[in-house]
């Protein structure tokens, strides 16, 4: 999402240990999830930057992003002893409205949540002008989506951050602000082409959901990002999901400010050793003194 000048600031401030690769606070030795690598990906094309969603191949390799600019971005992720290296084969697409058009005013081309159907068929959800909208593919025109009244009650920058689809193909949605209670995030599922509240999860004001994803393993993965004028933070829980109801909190792992640059979307998948991997691309809102980076955890088998 797109930040106030504070951001670039505070970027400046930590970019000793952000380049070194180093978090000032918060580096949790107890995380059940293994840091495995972090690469820094750099393009000098315009397009380039702001990525606040990402999705990966059941193989994790084959790599679909959204930039909150308004781009799909595919391209095949490179890596060496399972390490990320490189990101190959990069192509950008942008991001059309329901006349076939690309947005001019930047607040309706604002997109930020992504989640990848069976069908090939992608959601994305936007900030500024809130919607959700499906293609058929990158560069496709956008189709429209239902939508839920409730939702109009969302903040003009606390949209839909995150998008997640589970194994049966539901899909649903997490505004990065509460709507009503404070102390909860609020989780809307798409059934039978209607809005419906499916659950809440504990949330703190520390933490915003920011990027959401199911795992093989059929549990609900949240990533949540906080910003306290300093540098951003960030964590990853997971959950259980039955019914109309989430339980079995895990907390994964937990970094503070300066340890990762302002990761936002996230995408879950099993490596060949048949470890769940927690694969993250971070928004470098297309400050100088930011970066790019896609950021990978593994969980012990």
């Amino acid at each position: 999402m797109r930040r106030s000048f504070a951001i670039a600031v505070a970027a400046c401030v930590l970019s000793a240990g952000l380049l070194a690769g180093r978090g000032l606070s918060g580096d949790t030795s107890s995380d059940l999830a293994e840091h495995v690598s972090t690469y820094t990906w750099r393009l000098h094309d315009g397009w380039f930057g702001g990525f606040s969603g990402i999705e990966l191949s059941e193989d994790g390799r084959q790599m679909i992003a959204i930039s909150d600019r308004g781009m799909f971005v595919t391209g095949t992720l490179q890596r060496d002893e399972g390490a990320i290296s490189g990101v190959e084969n990069v192509k950008a697409f942008r991001v059309l409205d329901t006349k076939g058009t690309f947005p001019q005013k930047a607040g309706s081309r604002d997109s930020e949540g992504l989640v990848l159907q069976k069908d090939g068929k992608l959601v994305v959800s936007f900030e500024g002008k809130h919607r959700l909208n499906r293609f058929t593919q990158p560069g496709a025109k956008a189709q429209g989506m239902p939508w839920r009244k409730e939702f109009n009650r969302m903040k003009l920058n606390g949209g839909f951050e995150a998008l997640a689809i589970d194994n049966q193909g539901k899909i649903f949605a997490v505004p990065e602000q509460p709507i009503g209670d404070e102390g909860a995030a609020q989780i809307f599922a798409l059934k039978k082409g209607q809005w419906e509240k499916a659950f809440i999860l504990p949330r703190t004001k520390q933490f915003q959901p920011v990027g959401a994803d199911f795992g093989p393993d059929g549990r609900l993965y949240l990533l949540e990002r906080g910003f306290n004028g300093l540098g951003f933070r960030v964590r990853v829980r997971s959950f259980t999901v039955e019914g109309n109801a989430a339980g079995d909190e895990k907390l994964l792992f937990r970094k503070g400010i300066g340890f990762h640059d302002n990761l936002e979307g996230l995408a879950v998948w099993r490596d060949e050793i048949g470890r769940i991997r927690l694969t993250m691309i971070s928004d470098d809102n297309f400050r100088l003194i930011q970066r790019t980076e896609i950021v990978e955890y593994a969980l012990p088998q």
